[in-house]
């Protein structure tokens, strides 16, 4: 855990000292009424608010710090609700939805809001964090929590908290996914980053998605930069696979100085060096993985970027691919001298392997990028068909790909019907163009049979009103 700087303390102080020093609390004191507990909180809650976000957004590593902080007796548990639907969900679950480590952060919230004075008006806005914690911990760590409550009350409460839907993995996977929902627009997410051996190994996944959760946005990543760097030059973990995603990650969405660049260079080409085939194989299946997920951005720009740490005088695998990536980005996929020089290179891989449909999501990558960018005038469509009407046919030749075609199929379906819903007169020439063109096209490419094409056109039948 990271410590927590001077600045923020100094906030956190000033207005733990407002909030004692409030009309607000010393009301609620004195008539013990919900009424000015709500008030306190509507008064300071969005100041605490405004102040972790600004601290997540900017400098995450220090998130937990902040929120321990807040369990002073001095902020009247104020925000502690909200912190402790964080830590149910920055735990890291397996595919059972148990977590995959105990959640402490949660257990030390929970402990403090069970122990705080003003208990009572915290438990009404628990209710569900503590379920769907509870769910994802395992029996034992959650009757050491209860059981180490000292008031009976507060361990009534929590011992009804745990939900009969914990007892099933498809339970904690429904109770998990619906608390999700209630902070899908929330920055929440921190996890910790591997200082030694065993933590690269037990932290990875998390720490892993942590990074490709910060990059995915627009998030400001200077503050983590330095701690990402310690873990990628880290000698302790060479020769360890968990490193090699850290690196390509790194690589693909940070802006490295010429020195930090130099240092992540020796990095990988020591691994590479090490084992060509493991690093090659790691790097490929992770950005892989990444052109396959939607919340995570992996184009072009990152693909060239992550180009630049790879050292292309070590003549492997990687080597190959981003000399032939930088080729495809850099003179165009509609190139024939690119087109060769894919052509050449997939036939030195197994179809399926994760060279190859690396290639093929690149490939797929401008089509999407093309149909995405493209409106539905005469003009843009035309311009589809005279790109897809070469392009289609000569990467289906080169990949000789199911998949990949299906990938098309469904693209160019998509498009067409925004096209037909646009164009609408079936007497007017856009429309029998798209339909002439479609229908000519398809068959050869084999994305639809006549019959299928003849039904894609058909205009459905308006259903008769039912008469009374």
């Amino acid at each position: 855990m990271y410590e927590l700087n001077e600045t923020y303390k100094q906030h956190l102080d000033a207005i733990a000292e407002a909030i004692q020093a409030s009309p607000s609390l010393a009301q609620f004191l004195e008539e013990e009424e919900d009424e000015f507990y709500e008030a306190l909180k509507n008064e300071f809650e969005p100041q605490i608010e405004a102040a972790h976000q600004q601290l997540i957004d900017f400098s995450p590593l220090e998130i937990e710090s902040f929120e321990r902080y807040l369990l002073d007796e001095r902020f009247e548990g104020l925000f502690l609700p909200r912190i402790l639907g964080y830590s149910v969900l920055r735990g890291e679950v397996d595919e059972h939805f148990y977590y995959v480590r105990q959640n402490d952060h949660f257990g030390t919230i929970l402990k403090a809001i069970a122990a705080n004075s003003n208990f009572d008006q915290l438990s009404s806005r628990i209710g569900m964090s503590v379920q769907c914690g509870f769910a994802l911990s395992s029996d034992i760590y959650v009757t050491g929590l209860v059981e180490g409550v000292a008031s009976k009350r507060v361990r009534q409460f929590l011992q009804s908290q745990r939900s009969s839907d914990a007892r099933t993995m498809e339970g904690r996977r429904r109770l998990r996914r619906r608390y999700l929902r209630q902070f899908r627009d929330k920055n929440y997410h921190y996890a910790p980053f591997p200082t030694n051996l065993a933590e690269l190994t037990s932290i990875n996944n998390a720490a892993l998605e942590f990074l490709l959760y910060r990059v995915s946005g627009e998030l400001n990543n200077d503050a983590i930069a330095p701690t990402v760097h310690a873990v990628v030059t880290n000698p302790d973990f060479a020769g360890k696979r968990e490193l090699l995603p850290f690196i390509a990650v790194y690589g693909a969405y940070f802006e490295l100085t010429e020195e930090a660049k130099a240092e992540v260079i020796e990095a990988l080409n020591r691994e590479r060096k090490d084992d060509a085939d493991m690093a090659a194989g790691r790097i490929l299946r992770l950005i892989l993985g990444l052109k396959n997920r939607a919340d995570v951005p992996f184009g072009p720009q990152q693909e060239l970027a992550l180009g630049t740490i790879v050292d292309r005088s070590i003549e492997d695998e990687l080597t190959a691919y981003f000399n032939l990536t930088d080729k495809i980005h850099n003179d165009g996929y509609v190139n024939p001298e690119v087109q060769e020089a894919v052509q050449e290179e997939v036939m030195r891989h197994p179809g399926l392997s994760d060279f190859n449909e690396n290639l093929r999501q690149t490939i797929y990558g401008y089509f999407q990028q093309l149909a995405n960018g493209l409106g539905e005038s005469d003009k843009e469509y035309a311009e589809w068909y005279s790109i897809t009407g070469k392009q289609f046919p000569a990467y289906m030749k080169i990949f000789v790909n199911e998949s990949f075609n299906q990938q098309l199929r469904a693209l160019a379906v998509k498009y067409t019907k925004r096209l037909i819903k646009v164009h609408t007169n079936k007497r007017g020439k856009d429309y029998r163009d798209i339909k002439k063109t479609t229908v000519s096209t398809w068959v050869d490419y084999g994305f639809m049979t006549e019959r299928q094409l003849k039904e894609f056109f058909k205009t459905p039948r308006k259903k008769k009103p039912v008469q009374e």
